[in-house]
């Protein structure tokens, strides 16, 4: 069962790599965001919380369709350490780039969130993915629509963004010819930026910082481009 598919939003991957190096380091904390400390409960407790209810669901569609093969799975999600905190650093990054290059500041439709993975409001999850995404959309806005690169159609690739059984090739031309993605890899450099230049550490367990994404019903990371990439395309 997948994700449904998150209308109007399409988050890519950020993989910081050895540019989070935990300088600041207790066993008991997930990240430190500037003087923020976020516990490693507390993420913990966000992870488990969502991995039980898809527990739950799987059980309960199984048994379900085992009386009526017709039934319809429901909305299933499972995360992570890693990306529970990645949700956490990209929503203050997002933040941060707003301020910075006096972005317009867009809200994501939490009722939207909520609907694409069967929760409440309210549910904490729900809440981190609302607060990242309008940091997202905000940052995409003031980019140009854009075909994407041989390199990042490749990336999308390489996450996961095409079916098991597509060709490469045909895969590849059609992420090329999204230009709606365009924006949103422009975002994830921009993000990248930041994340470089910021003052965030994430506890090893639960890093490298990733970007979070649902593509096409598909809930996966895109890898972030190499650090010769962005120096490349700088130039």
């Amino acid at each position: 069962m997948r994700v449904r598919r998150l209308a109007g939003v399409v988050a890519l991957a950020l993989a910081a790599g050895s540019a989070l190096a935990a300088c600041r380091s207790q066993p008991d904390v997930a990240v430190y965001v500037g003087d923020r400390q976020v516990s490693a409960a507390s993420v913990d407790a966000i992870v488990k919380s969502v991995n039980d209810e898809a527990d739950r669901r799987v059980a309960a569609f199984a048994a379900a369709r085992a009386k009526d093969p017709g039934t319809l799975p429901p909305p299933l999600v499972r995360t992570n350490g890693t990306e529970v905190v990645s949700l956490i650093v990209l929503a203050d990054l997002g933040r941060r780039v707003i301020a910075e290059r006096g972005l317009s500041s867009r809200t994501a439709p939490v009722d939207t969130v909520a609907r694409t993975f069967g929760m409440s409001p309210s549910d904490p999850y729900v809440v981190l993915w609302t607060e990242y995404l309008g940091g997202l959309q905000s940052v995409a806005a003031a980019e140009q629509a854009r075909p994407l690169t041989d390199e990042e159609a490749d990336r999308l690739w390489e996450a996961g963004g095409a079916d098991a059984d597509a060709d490469y090739d045909e895969a590849t031309h059609h992420f090329k010819t999204q230009i709606s993605l365009g924006p949103l890899f422009s975002a994830q450099r921009r993000l990248a930026g930041a994340l470089h230049a910021s003052d965030v550490s994430v506890n090893p367990r639960y890093g490298p910082v990733v970007m979070p994404v649902v593509f096409e019903g598909k809930h996966l990371d895109v890898g972030f481009p190499s650090e010769k990439d962005m120096l490349s395309e700088e130039g």
